[in-house]
């Protein structure tokens, strides 16, 4: 047994001998590999899986640290920019307020210095103001601006719908003195024995219907273009006037009634309705055709032009009406209407032994536009008149505007002549030829060749 117990510590004493120059001769060996491994550096925040938790807790702590001390900076900085932000927006708001005041004090300024006529104090020039039937505050403001009566129309309209003044303003025609203050100008316009109620219109000698129109509205006669031209195309008054019942229908006819809007000076009310209007025109037709009478050559007595019509018997009242039209829109003046006359009735006539086919005049071309110039753009590169006799044989569709007694009483008695051709000069002189070649020659006397 003793022996059994001593081989065992002696076995015991081997294996720890073995252990410690096991553990002397690992030790060393790491040493050996510490020395060739590259240097590390002294701090890392990287939690391994070699790192004890002391370690790792300091770690963790250091990351916080950081952390908290970046967002620190962060909210410096945010506040900083915030703190530079507030002073740039109240600047700005301090600049706009500024701005805001001046704008408001000006328009005080003016609108005060306007409404008491301090600035127009000694402009006693009368301007003519026209108001119509629909006018508002803004209306009658900015006529009265661009007449120089006021120089704020936003003040006038502030003043204006205050006061309730600008309702009771009627339709008319003020003379107005440029030296009154808002509350006389909207007295003196409220009080209906200031204002004149019609229009001197003069509507000259070869107006086209679409012309008449536009001067109408203008002037301020109607208030409805369009139900005017709507009427001079309608069977809306043959009832009372025999001469229009006697138009024959053509659908290539733009306004049935042109030719018969006599031209001559009339006295309108103001936005008076169209129907009126026309018939305005047509009563003077009917006047001047059937009562007036005039001293003819031939005739013993005075005649009419209805009793001219009658005794020439060729044409009837509305080919007359066209054919003057057309004398009316060619001629240079009433004298040269006779012979202008003259070579329409004679291509009508006997044109076609000449070789003429067509009475090529060039008023005809662009109506129901009165030049080529008034053609709406739109359709302006497209557009082809029904009414151009370089196309149409024979007279156009209607008359193509409105014309004379002159030119009536010319196309009833043309100058006897044989004439097939005329022009003339840009200075107004007319040439007439009976031969193409004739009219070769009077083109290059005119300028035109």
């Amino acid at each position: 047994m003793s022996d059994n117990y001593n081989n065992e510590n002696l076995n015991r004493s081997e294996i720890e001998n073995y252990r410690r120059q096991k553990a002397a001769q690992f030790k060393l060996n790491i040493s050996d590999d510490t020395s060739r491994q590259e240097p590390v550096s002294d701090f890392t925040d990287e939690i391994t899986s070699f790192s004890d938790e002391t370690t790792k807790a300091q770690i963790e702590r250091d990351s916080k640290k950081a952390l908290r001390l970046q967002k620190k900076e962060e909210r410096k900085v945010e506040k900083i920019k915030s703190s530079r932000n507030k002073k740039v927006y109240r600047i700005a708001w301090l600049l706009v307020v500024f701005l805001l005041s001046v704008a408001l004090s000006y328009f005080l300024i003016i609108g005060c210095n306007d409404f008491l006529a301090i600035s127009r104090e000694e402009n006693t020039e009368v301007q003519t103001i026209r108001i119509e039937t629909n006018d508002n505050a803004s209306d009658i403001a900015k006529k009265l601006a661009e007449k120089g009566v006021i120089r704020s129309k936003a003040f006038f309209v502030l003043f204006s719908n205050i006061t309730g003044k600008a309702e009771g303003i009627e339709p008319g025609i003020y003379q107005l003195p440029a030296n009154k203050d808002y509350l006389s100008i909207l007295n003196y316009l409220q009080y209906t024995d200031n204002r004149d109620t019609t229009i001197t219109l003069r509507v000259a000698e070869g107006t086209n219907i679409n012309d008449l129109a536009k001067q109408l509205y203008d002037a301020g006669v109607t208030y409805d273009s369009e139900e005017f031209l709507k009427l001079c195309n309608s069977n809306e008054f043959d009832d009372e006037y025999s001469f229009l019942a006697a138009i024959p229908e053509n659908p290539d006819r733009v306004y049935r009634l042109e030719g018969y809007l006599f031209p001559d000076t009339y006295e309108f009310y103001i936005d008076e309705a169209p129907e009126i209007t026309i018939r305005r025109f047509l009563d003077n037709f009917e006047t001047k055709l059937y009562e007036t009478e005039y001293e003819i050559e031939g005739y013993e007595n005075p005649v009419t032009i209805s009793q001219l019509v009658h005794d020439n018997g060729q044409y009837a009242l509305d080919e007359y009406v066209n054919l003057a039209s057309i004398v009316l829109g060619e001629a240079a003046d009433p004298d040269d209407m006779y012979n202008v006359s003259s070579v329409i009735h004679n291509r009508l006539d006997y044109g076609f032994d000449h070789d003429i086919h067509t009475l090529d005049m060039d008023s005809t071309a662009f109506y129901p536009y009165s030049s080529k110039e008034s053609i709406p753009e739109d359709i302006a590169d497209t557009f082809v008149s029904k009414y151009n006799t370089y196309n149409v044989k024979g007279l156009p569709p209607s008359a193509i505007n409105s014309p004379s007694v002159d030119a009536l009483l010319a196309t009833l008695l043309p100058n006897d002549t044989d004439y097939l051709y005329f022009c003339h000069s840009a200075e107004g002189d007319s040439y007439f030829a009976t031969t193409f070649t004739e009219h070769q020659e009077n083109l290059r006397k005119a300028g035109l060749s």
